[in-house]
């Protein structure tokens, strides 16, 4: 559900087109990038957090959302793919919540970063809207996207852009979270409160994958960094299964707190 996304129309003829030392630096870029795909696979579906944010009871709260105007800040491929990442989960949130309006305003924007990334042709905007504007059966949006998705990856994994990739699942990940602790904040829940501090080790296999692309530029360095904190906050949470209980979930409240501020400081600077 990183899927209820990308979307997208054909490319305006008045858009600037990169220099060539900045197209070659861009190659150069995606060739250095190593990327585990096996780990993106293997990453939660940000729709699976959004559905126990819904199930929290608390009520729907746009302002918690990057604003759809804010596109027009996002021009460097990396803005683009984590944002498409971000605005992914908002109109995955939106469309939870029968926000049909929101929803259509999200889905514009993730048309639009789509088409900025090139990867607008394997999505079908037009049936997608439809199905948002007339609030059918979110299982067929889902799949609709997921079969969009997975012909998506597939093509960048063969273009050897794993990075767009990887910053577009980092994107979505990094907003599902923040919107689950704002939410839980409010909420005394559980299921997402263990569903939260969950999320420690794949903060930890994110910070595998992006620790040798490092040296790639200076964007994946500060990401680095900014996740780095979020880890940071993790270190005294944890999940400890029982048998034939619920598990139990150490995470105090100024751990929790600790993690929530780092969260809103790395996602403020993604949508930034």
């Amino acid at each position: 559900m990183s899927a209820i996304i990308l979307m997208a129309c054909p490319k305006s003829d008045n858009e600037q087109k990169p220099t060539q030392d900045t197209t070659q630096k861009q190659t150069n870029t995606k060739t250095e990038f190593k990327t585990d795909y096996e780990l993106l696979n293997a990453m939660p579906n940000p729709i699976e957090m959004t559905d126990l944010i819904k199930s929290s009871g608390i009520e729907y709260d746009n302002s918690l959302l990057n604003k759809p105007e804010n596109i027009e800040k996002y021009n460097a491929e990396h803005q683009i793919a984590l944002n498409l990442g971000v605005y992914s989960v908002d109109l995955g949130y939106a469309n939870l919540h029968n926000k049909t309006q929101d929803a259509i305003r999200f889905l514009d924007a993730t048309r639009k970063m789509a088409e900025g990334l090139k990867v607008a042709q394997f999505f079908d905007f037009e049936k997608i809207k439809k199905i948002t504007q007339e609030s059918k059966d979110m299982n067929e949006l889902i799949l609709t996207t997921g079969l969009g998705l997975t012909a998506m990856r597939q093509k960048l994994e063969e273009e050897k852009r794993g990075e767009v990739l990887t910053l577009m699942v980092i994107g979505g990940w990094v907003e599902s979270l923040y919107l689950a602790t704002q939410v839980a904040e409010k909420a005394n829940k559980p299921a997402l409160n263990e569903k939260i501090a969950d999320q420690k080790f794949v903060v930890e296999a994110i910070l595998k994958e992006l620790e040798p692309n490092k040296s790639v530029s200076k964007h994946i360095e500060s990401l680095y960094n900014d996740l780095q904190k979020i880890g940071e906050s993790y270190k005294n949470i944890s999940v400890e299964p029982q048998e034939g209980k619920p598990a139990k979930v150490n995470m105090s409240k100024d751990d929790f707190q600790k993690l929530s501020q780092a969260l809103k400081e790395v996602r403020g600077r993604i949508v930034s």
